[in-house]
């Protein structure tokens, strides 16, 4: 698929005080980022905080879960958290071979005020992936390689989150086509995390993709 135009949507809003705020810890360091930061930037209705891991960061499902204690959740010894208020609290997770460490963090969650797990086996470009295309098999499936060098064949250039991102309902119904609750290879729960904000930027896709499909 090829989209001639980059900046098909992005003139930048900031978002107003009553933005819905949902805060993202994920494992990848760039890819995440930049998808989720589309959104946050097209729609002053939303404030989605993106907490990408540092070079020092422990990545794993309860590493994330730690990080997100000592930045949200206020005590005694954490006085003045760097999050004071949270709509919402995501993990956007791969699946890799995190083992029951995965499961820990989703009973972990429910601890908590509207945490949530987002999981994709084997990794987030599943969920890129859902943006241009049906559920398809191929070699080296369980590989999170594989799916990325599948998702850059499919995508001429690979997937820019400038372009490519407006095509998110096509990406929530495929998904949800594809999904169950083992979370098999080639499932996803991203679609979930989406469809919590997808109705504020609604009208902003639909615009973007007026201008590509007329």
């Amino acid at each position: 698929m090829i989209l001639k135009t980059r900046n098909l949507l992005y003139t930048k809003e900031e978002p107003t005080r009553d933005a819905k705020l949902i805060i993202i810890y994920c494992e990848g360091k760039k890819r995440e980022k930049q998808y989720f930061n589309y959104f946050s930037e097209i729609s002053s209705k939303i404030r989605l905080e993106v907490e990408a891991p540092t070079h020092h960061d422990n990545t794993s499902p309860l590493g994330l879960y730690a990080k997100a204690i000592s930045q949200i959740i206020k005590s005694e010894d954490n006085p003045n958290p760097k999050y004071e208020l949270d709509d919402e609290v995501w993990f956007v997770i791969d699946t890799d071979d995190w083992g029951n460490k995965i499961q820990e963090l989703r009973v972990n969650c429910k601890k908590q005020n509207n945490w949530n797990v987002a999981q994709s086996n084997p990794c987030f470009e599943v969920w890129l992936f859902y943006h241009v295309s049906e559920f398809e098999v191929f070699e080296n499936m369980n590989s999170s390689k594989a799916w990325k060098n599948y998702l850059n064949n499919k995508i001429v250039g690979g997937f820019d989150s400038k372009k490519h991102s407006i095509f998110i309902e096509t990406a929530i119904k495929n998904a949800k086509t594809k999904f169950d609750e083992k979370i098999d290879i080639g499932s996803t729960e991203v679609f979930k995390l989406v469809e919590s904000f997808y109705p504020l930027v609604e009208d902003k896709i639909k615009e973007a993709l007026t201008k590509v499909l007329s």
